[in-house]
């Protein structure tokens, strides 16, 4: 069995890469493009012209995939293998969308719109939570990453800290926290971002904040801001599942770890909701390395984890006792290819 990754909504894409991509393997995006419709032209264009849209961002990982299962879909003597391999996914909070649109779910063109909608959902909703706390639209919410080397349970410290009387006040502050890891994420309004800064620095010796990139000022995971999505999104999906007679479709067809609690999902429904709730509330990706590893005896195959960006892969590599090959240039593809065609990595697909 093998483990595929797919990125996050915050995985840019790198344009020349894409680029060099499509131009040097135009043989299988021209076999894409025939076996997912002529608008999928269309569609690669925009991807190129809009590489930061939700949308883009899980079209392009899902051509990666399907580039993938072009290149290895004949063994090394010609003959096509077993489509059905066992393949386990994970995918990073949109990357799980990208999850159930490899499961033959919804269309390349289905699977950017409701990464488009589920984005347009969080930034009406960021709107309206700012308008309700009669905050100006100026007001900015941001994304850090915090990490000690010399904190000896960050998570349980920094929960506390958000409890203090300094903190009061802190609304916004939704902190996503493990005792299974030594980092912490944590999200809100500037302000009162700045307020646990300071708490957080004057008690914890070397600490690094990372401030990640929210170029739609979106509220990302944070419950008490985005709780309001979950119903219109979910029926948003059931709708194009209708639509492609996909309703009544009961059993995925690879199973999904899910980022709401590191469970495996092997129903569509679980699937969907666990995606859905997920949404907006935290990302226990720490959860989801719990459970592969403890099916790493079974994942024989390694990671395979796909494009855009080296994100996922860098956090596998770290964080699981799998063997694990990027696949997000042409570089990495060739590399890969390469190592199949050499004995080095499994052949099942």
């Amino acid at each position: 069995m093998k483990l595929l990754t797919f990125p996050g909504q915050g995985t840019p894409i790198s344009v020349p890469v894409f680029k060099a991509l499509l131009r040097n393997k135009a043989k299988e995006f021209d076999r894409i493009v025939a076996d997912n419709g002529p608008k999928t032209r269309e569609l690669i264009d925009f991807v190129v012209r809009n590489q930061a849209s939700p949308g883009s961002i899980a079209v392009c990982s899902n051509l990666f995939y399907q580039l993938y299962s072009i290149l290895n879909s004949r063994t090394r003597g010609g003959a096509l293998r077993d489509h059905k391999s066992p393949y386990l996914l994970l995918g990073h909070s949109l990357g799980e969308l990208t999850c159930l649109s490899v499961n033959g779910l919804f269309t390349l063109k289905d699977l950017f719109d409701i990464a488009n909608y589920r984005n347009e959902l969080m930034v009406k909703y960021t709107e309206k939570y700012l308008i309700a706390h009669k905050m100006n639209h100026s007001t900015k919410f941001e994304m850090w990453a915090l990490s000690s080397p010399r904190a000896t349970n960050l998570p349980l410290q920094i929960n506390h800290v958000t409890t203090l009387p300094q903190c009061h006040g802190a609304h916004s502050l939704d902190t996503q926290t493990s005792t299974r890891s030594n980092n912490v994420s944590s999200q809100g309004v500037i302000e009162d971002l700045e307020k646990l800064r300071i708490e957080c620095q004057s008690r914890f010796p070397a600490l690094r904040i990372t401030e990640l990139t929210n170029p739609n000022n979106v509220a990302f995971h944070n419950s008490t801001v985005l709780r309001p999505i979950q119903e219109p999104l979910y029926d948003y999906i059931w709708d194009v599942l209708k639509l492609n007679h996909q309703n009544t479709t009961t059993q995925l067809q690879y199973p999904i770890v899910s980022n709401l609690d590191g469970r495996l999902s092997h129903l569509v429904h679980h699937a969907i909701e666990r995606f859905v709730r997920c949404s907006s509330t935290t990302v226990q990706f720490t959860y989801c390395y719990d459970t592969i590893n403890q099916l790493s005896g079974q994942i024989d195959g390694g990671a395979v984890c796909m494009g855009p960006g080296n994100v996922i892969y860098n956090l596998i590599r770290r964080n699981c006792n799998i063997d694990a090959h990027e696949y997000s240039t042409l570089a990495t593809v060739d590399q890969y290819q390469n190592t199949i065609a050499e004995g080095g990595a499994s052949t099942q697909g």
